[in-house]
């Protein structure tokens, strides 16, 4: 056996993907002529859809190295991004699945007419993760563990509660974004909203923290109390009403995720249907 190895931590997004339903869907399937349960079709493509969409997520020059990994849940996937950008990828990501996994769900062939829907719910947060590997030569295990690993794990189990949330991201990930892209985090103007004396500059600060809110096309939805999480943990979901083709906001976050890439943009264009 190779000795085993555990990675120093490195700062990383996780996004997990869930397929509801799964278990349900798995019993009722009729199973093909060769024994195959022919849900697992289904789940071949939901897989091979999400891999596609976070593969877009990352700059072309990134896609040919160690930027994410992957790895099967049995009815979903963990995702990680690991490079210099991981924050601006998870988001990105975010999107990119919303759209991807909707039409895959929607586009899902039932050979009974009687199977129940299928749906997901996608959860995204930063941190920092430790990658750990054994091996035997003929069997392996990579992946990886971290604190955001389990956070986006249980903001993913939030959307299966949340109306209108199936895609919901944590607040380290939103902060990092703030700072990227609007030069301004929401802890520093929560701050400043303490400390504010006047209603005047108290609205000021809101006011800005709606702006942001709406230069990354996220609604706030609350503080959320999480197994394992030290205090409430300020969640977000993706702004349906921004997300859209002709939204020039919407269109300056999807520019900014991907680094001003010109080339990168039109595919995200193009696989969101914008163009």
């Amino acid at each position: 056996m190779n000795a085993p190895r555990v990675e120093p931590p490195v700062p990383a997004t996780s996004v997990l993907v869930d397929l509801r339903n799964f278990t349900p869907n798995l019993n009722a399937a009729p199973r093909a002529a060769d024994g195959t349960n022919q849900f697992c079709y289904f789940l071949a493509e939901f897989y091979a859809t999400t891999l596609e969409a976070c593969l877009l997520a990352l700059a072309p020059a990134e896609r040919s190295a160690e930027a994410m990994s992957v790895t099967g849940t049995g009815d979903g996937s963990l995702v990680v991004f690991l490079g210099p950008r991981h924050f601006a990828n998870g988001l990105l990501a975010a999107h990119l699945l919303t759209a991807g996994l909707r039409r895959c769900c929607e586009g899902r062939k039932d050979p009974t007419g009687r199977m129940p829907p299928v749906a997901f719910g996608v959860g995204v947060e930063s941190g920092e993760v430790s990658r750990v590997r054994a091996g035997t030569g003929v069997a392996s295990v990579n992946t990886f563990i971290g604190h955001c690993v389990n956070v986006a794990a249980r903001i993913e189990a939030l959307t299966k509660v949340i109306a209108d949330a199936s895609v919901m991201i944590g607040d380290a990930t939103v902060e990092r974004c703030a700072d990227a892209f609007c030069g301004e985090t929401f802890a520093d103007l929560r701050a400043r909203e303490r400390s504010a004396g006047l209603d005047a500059a108290r609205i000021g600060v809101q006011d800005r923290m709606n702006e942001i809110n709406r230069e990354l096309c996220l609604t706030f939805l609350d503080r959320y109390t999480l197994k394992g999480v030290d205090e409430p943990l300020p969640l977000y979901r993706l702004d349906g009403s921004a997300t859209r083709a002709g939204v020039a906001r919407f269109e300056r976050l999807l520019r900014e995720l991907v680094n001003r890439d010109e080339a990168h943009l039109a595919e995200v264009f193009a696989y969101l249907g914008l163009t």
